[in-house]
């Protein structure tokens, strides 16, 4: 169980970076592609030690190809609200994933259990954006 816990915990909606029309999806379909490179690049933690190795370099990846990127990225104004709503989720994914990553570090089992379960609310919100702005790699 606590492998697919962890498993679950860290692999972020990549939805979490995804965005409406057709120029804005693909900028924002981009950031999900890299973010997606950048992660498997890294690997799936499967324990504590896994995750306090590799947490931060998921912290900052998503940081990096997620939610920086969308903060600077210009919605059209018929997805703007659509676009407030996916950064504000961004930047709580980003939250949870670097307390799963202290979590981690700690070996702090009922944080991890506790932070996989918003992390799966987090990318279950940032999915139904996903799929409301028509953002095809990132759902």
């Amino acid at each position: 169980m606590k492998r697919a816990i962890l498993a679950l915990a860290l692999v972020p909606a990549l939805a979490a970076g995804c965005g409406g029309n057709q120029s804005y999806g693909s900028k924002v379909s981009k950031m999900c592609e890299d973010f997606a490179k950048r992660e498997q690049k890294i690997g799936t933690p499967r324990s504590p030690a896994d995750l306090a190795a590799r947490g931060d370099r998921i912290v900052a990846a998503y940081d990096d190809t997620i939610l920086q990127p969308l903060l600077r990225t210009q919605a059209p104004p018929e997805d703007a609200a659509a676009a407030a709503h996916l950064r504000q989720i961004a930047r709580q994914q980003r939250d949870a994933l670097r307390a799963l990553a202290d979590a981690g570090k700690k070996g702090d089992t009922q944080a991890l259990r506790r932070l996989a379960v918003r992390n799966a609310q987090l990318n279950g919100q940032a999915g139904d954006i996903a799929r409301q702005l028509k953002a095809k790699s990132c759902t």
